[in-house]
């Protein structure tokens, strides 16, 4: 059963909007704030609050975690990470303070969805941005040693995935000291089979920088 709608206490400070929900460990009465509904995506007294109900809507890899915040936290106030999946099926990352007083839970829940989704939009474009930058590397690393040797360019990546394996060292890094070498010569890169031969040589090069001083 639901507890009467009246507002719960709280003694720290909550950004507006916030979901606040109440629940009582001796009686296990629930409580929900009109914000609370929505963030479970339900109309204000469409369902009853119940154990079961808070639980069904946590994902199963957090639902232990705030089962334990909401039914046995202290009195101190906890923060927990957790991800609802609301009524109409969207993953809804919530950051909620939990706070006990006495035989009462009290949780004040923050929805940081759209925080989430702009740090993991700009984390993926980041992602992008290096994987384009380091693929480009190699492409043009792969096409020096193509003209350097007199190879096909698959041969000339062959040749540099052969000595990053020799080298161990990545093949981005070693793409980087072909290319950086080339330039460093200011001669035609077909010249320069016996230099760029120094880069990939498997002299007893361990590391990046000791391919560097080469």
């Amino acid at each position: 059963m639901s507890a009467p709608s009246r507002e719960t206490r709280h003694t720290f400070p909550l950004p507006p909007g916030t979901a606040l929900l109440r629940h009582g460990l001796r009686d296990g009465t629930w409580w929900w704030s009109d914000a609370t509904y929505e963030l479970h995506g339900f109309e204000v007294g469409e369902v009853v609050p119940t154990t079961e109900l808070v639980l069904a809507h946590v994902h199963p890899d957090d639902r232990q975690g705030w089962r334990s915040a909401l039914l046995g936290t202290t009195r101190a106030g906890t923060y927990s990470h957790v991800r609802l999946r609301d009524a109409q099926g969207r993953t809804r990352h919530v950051l909620g303070l939990v706070h006990r007083e006495d035989d009462v839970v009290e949780a004040a829940l923050v929805d940081v969805s759209a925080v989430v989704r702009s740090e993991g939009a700009r984390v993926a474009t980041e992602q992008i941005a290096a994987a384009t930058t380091s693929r480009a590397t190699i492409e043009q690393a792969k096409g020096m040693l193509a003209s350097a040797f007199a190879v096909n360019p698959e041969e000339g990546f062959e040749m540099l995935r052969r000595a990053s394996m020799q080298h161990n060292v990545t093949l981005r890094r070693l793409a980087e000291l072909v290319v950086e070498r080339a330039a460093a010569r200011g001669r035609p890169v077909a010249e320069l089979a016996d230099e760029l031969g120094q880069v990939l040589a498997p002299s007893s090069v361990g590391t990046d920088e000791a391919v560097a001083d080469s």
